[in-house]
């Protein structure tokens, strides 16, 4: 409570202050995922909405989640986008990091898309194909739901382990049949014939991207984490208002045409829950019942399967030590 009271004061002293200008700014790391669809941070950052704030940014490019862990732990960032999976293989193995907010959860972004000329039409024609996956992901997890569906076992498939960005160059050299992945590589390997067979909602089930920071930066710097926050609800308010403005840096920084980039996002149905949205039970839960949040469970889930797969060594037995809702609750108490 005391910590919760903390935040709420900095909250306030920092409402009532002027934001200071980008030179001599608070300093803030920022990590992101380049095989992945990062649209308003991309906004934010080619705008200069943080500077503008008051914060000195850093960014740092990694290729996906897992590799973000080694630079948390050794403090080369501070806040990181990234899936809930390394976010629960990281705090499972004693890494002092805490989820900040659920940033957005994709219905269709995630997607198994199949080879029709290999006769695969539906998840039972998966058996006796070959599947890319990346193993202890997303897209492991999603595939072994898709194969519980249609009644197969893991060795009724070939799984073969591959990183999301050699995935399309695999499907386009006939090694693999299917993939489960997310865009933009899963579009890449629609583009080339395959069709989507499951979603993650078709599968019932929910992903999406989270912000994770450094426990000693959070504590640390909360008038910092609490300027992240408004630069990026304001981020998020201007996606919803002028969203082909918004879109069209991360649309340059993949390469891609507006008009594609906009069938891209179609595809994805990502919602952006608002951050009073996140303090329910939809999403993070309301404050002291993260754990029985749709969150929540989903994160223990994720890690009863790691620990199935033996990426953890143990279920964590506090998860109110991953789910960290206090500066999202200072953050809106101060704007009332």
């Amino acid at each position: 409570m005391r910590n919760l009271f903390r935040w709420i004061a900095f909250a306030i002293s920092l409402a009532a202050t002027p934001l200071a200008h980008a030179e001599g700014g608070k300093p803030i790391k920022i990590g992101f995922q380049t095989g992945e669809i990062n649209v308003i941070l991309s906004y934010a950052l080619a705008t200069g909405m943080f500077e503008k704030a008051g914060l000195d940014v850093k960014t740092a490019q990694f290729p996906a989640g897992p590799a973000m862990l080694p630079a948390l732990a050794a403090s080369e960032v501070d806040l990181t986008w990234m899936g809930e999976f390394p976010a629960v293989t990281g705090y499972s193995n004693g890494l002092p990091i805490e989820i900040l907010f659920m940033e957005r959860i994709d219905a269709t972004n995630v997607r198994l898309a199949a080879n029709p000329q290999a006769g695969i039409n539906g998840l039972p024609d998966l058996k006796g194909k070959r599947i890319g996956v990346a193993i202890g992901s997303t897209s492991h997890f999603h595939t072994l739901q898709a194969l519980a569906k249609a009644n197969l076992k893991a060795s009724d498939v070939t799984l073969v382990n591959l990183t999301p960005a050699n995935m399309p160059p695999a499907y386009q050299a006939g090694q693999i049949d299917a993939a489960f992945v997310w865009e933009p590589n899963v579009g890449a390997i629609e583009r080339a014939g395959a069709k989507p067979i499951a979603t993650t909602k078709s599968l019932g089930m929910i992903t999406g991207g989270v912000w994770v920071a450094r426990k000693a930066f959070t504590s640390g710097s909360p008038e910092t984490v609490h300027t992240f926050l408004k630069v990026w609800e304001q981020a998020q308010a201007d996606y919803k208002a002028k969203p082909a403005e918004v879109r069209q840096y991360e649309a340059k920084r993949v390469n891609m045409t507006p008009a594609d980039f906009d069938k891209l996002v179609e595809g994805q149905s990502v919602a952006h829950p608002s951050f009073a949205e996140i303090l329910t039970a939809d999403f993070m839960g309301p404050p002291g019942a993260e754990a029985d949040s749709r969150l929540g469970k989903h994160l223990q889930r994720i890690a009863a399967f790691l620990l199935e797969e033996k990426r953890i060594q143990a279920v964590p037995t506090d998860w109110s030590g991953l789910l960290n809702t206090k500066p999202l609750q200072a953050y809106l108490a101060s704007q009332k």
